[in-house]
């Protein structure tokens, strides 16, 4: 498999087979220059070949949870700066399974909390963000009584996937 960066920008741009991206995720997340190259191509300006190789970044990450761990302080810094959802999915979904209390800062919550309270972000997202917070409230139980009230907000309008989500967590809370 070629692995320019051209040259996979061009195999990103053309495929959108499932299995294609299975077997490139294979590839990918035995070699950490291939995974920095995917970290690199997330902020490209297309944004089909950003989202894609996120997409590719969060499938790595199934195959191995490791294979991230030297970068999840930047896929946290980048994360409140997005503005595309789907990458954003795929950043909280990875940050979501792995222990932030020794890295997470202010801006990085803030940024969770407000995905929690803004009704455009897409449910994946809100889930994702949910499980982060609650997950720092052990180390932080100081988050608790914010977090309860983000949720219990979210109950009268929220979907049925962030109706359930939030109510599971505030079982766990209270």
């Amino acid at each position: 498999m070629s692995s320019t960066k051209d040259q996979i920008i061009a195999l990103i741009d053309s495929q959108w087979a499932g299995e294609t991206f299975k077997e490139l995720a294979k590839e990918f997340y035995q070699s950490s220059e291939k995974i920095k190259l995917l970290l690199e191509l997330n902020e490209h300006p297309k944004n089909k070949i950003a989202w894609r190789t996120a997409y590719l970044l969060d499938l790595s990450h199934d195959l191995n949870q490791n294979v991230l761990d030297e970068h999840l302080e930047l896929i946290m810094q980048r994360t409140p700066k997005l503005t595309n959802q789907s990458i954003k999915r795929h950043y909280m979904r990875i940050l979501s399974q792995h222990d932030l209390s020794e890295m997470a800062d202010g801006n990085f919550l803030d940024c969770c909390f407000e995905s929690l309270q803004t009704e455009e972000t897409p449910i994946a997202v809100k889930a994702h963000c949910m499980q982060i917070i609650y997950d720092l409230t052990k180390p932080y139980p100081e988050l608790i009584p914010e977090l309860k009230a983000v949720l219990e907000n979210l109950l009268p309008y929220g979907s049925k996937g962030e109706i359930n989500r939030a109510r599971k967590i505030l079982s766990k809370i209270k």
